[in-house]
């Protein structure tokens, strides 16, 4: 598929079906899902980061406008912070976040979204839903023959002056990192050690891909692929200036997946397992995603 018949199907998608077509490996047709600051470090009396949202082939080309589910903003002592300045365009979705203290930021957004399929009369039917309008959109008499529950999150980070020590507790739902050392102020030759969680536990032995900006440019993508240890830890060394992108998932069958999703077709937790059977109403099966960016900067 090219660039121009893939942004126009995805156009075409709902919400829920566009967090599904999300959930695929990453690969140079693939989509990408992030949040990119104007920049990882605030400096002066501004104190205000503009943050834009979107989905794209291209990384941090913009294609099109990431739905905001849940905006979580947290601040350096623990606080939670709110959006400001939010605005929806074709491309993009965007905001403001006003940094009211030295230290470093994490912005989140979560979505989730179910997909499955159940027995009435006789009949076997489909369905995408989210976990807010499951029982409005599968009548209660109804027999659900299967069920998926999907998470997905963005992240990014940023710092107003000093970053000073980065120690953000977990989110608890999903996929999601957290980075036991410097995440903002990176210059290249820098590392910086993560840990990988998975409903608030280490995340152990999941593939996690690492991708610079640029690759519109380029013909090969050049990304790189680690493993988290047993306790979800990882290291990225950041070898050159630029946008990155980190992401990993995990696949309904427990399969580590692309970055961008859960496995290719016939994988672990690939497109059908939903279909193929397992997962109720009371436990649905596991997919999740995360996504997050950094800037670095040369030395």
């Amino acid at each position: 598929m090219n660039k121009t018949s893939a942004s126009t199907v995805l156009a075409r998608l709902s919400p829920l079906a566009l967090a599904t077509a999300l959930l695929l490996p990453l690969s140079a047709s693939a989509h990408m899902v992030w949040l990119l600051p104007n920049t990882a470090n605030v400096t002066g009396r501004d104190g205000v980061v503009s943050v834009d949202a979107a989905v794209s082939e291209d990384l941090f080309n913009f294609e099109r406008a990431l739905k905001l589910d849940t905006l979580r903003i947290t601040g350096p002592s623990g606080q939670t912070l709110e959006a400001e300045n939010r605005s929806s365009a074709r491309h993009r979705e965007s905001f403001d976040v006003k940094l009211p203290e030295e230290g470093t930021y994490r912005i989140s957004n979560v979505s989730q979204a179910l997909m499955g399929s159940y027995k009435l009369g006789g009949e076997t039917k489909r369905f995408r839903s989210s976990p807010a309008s499951l029982a409005k959109d599968v009548p209660a008499d109804a027999e659900i023959t299967s069920l998926t529950l999907m998470t997905n999150r963005q992240q990014t980070f940023v710092s107003r002056d000093e970053p000073g020590k980065v120690q953000f507790a977990p989110e608890g739902k999903g996929l999601e990192l957290l980075p036991l050392s410097q995440a903002t102020d990176l210059s290249h030759g820098d590392k910086t050690k993560f840990r990988l969680l998975l409903d608030g536990k280490p995340a152990a032995d999941v593939t996690v891909k690492v991708l610079r900006d640029g690759n519109r440019y380029r013909y090969k993508l050049g990304e790189v692929s680690l493993k988290t240890d047993a306790q979800g830890e990882f290291t990225v060394e950041w070898r050159e200036p630029g946008r990155y992108w980190v992401g990993a998932s995990t696949g309904a069958q427990g399969g580590p997946g692309g970055p961008g999703g859960m496995g290719g077709p016939g994988g672990p937790g690939g497109p059908g397992a939903g279909g193929a059977g397992g997962g109720t109403r009371e436990a649905p099966l596991q997919r999740a995603s995360v996504s997050a960016t950094f800037e670095v900067l040369p030395k």
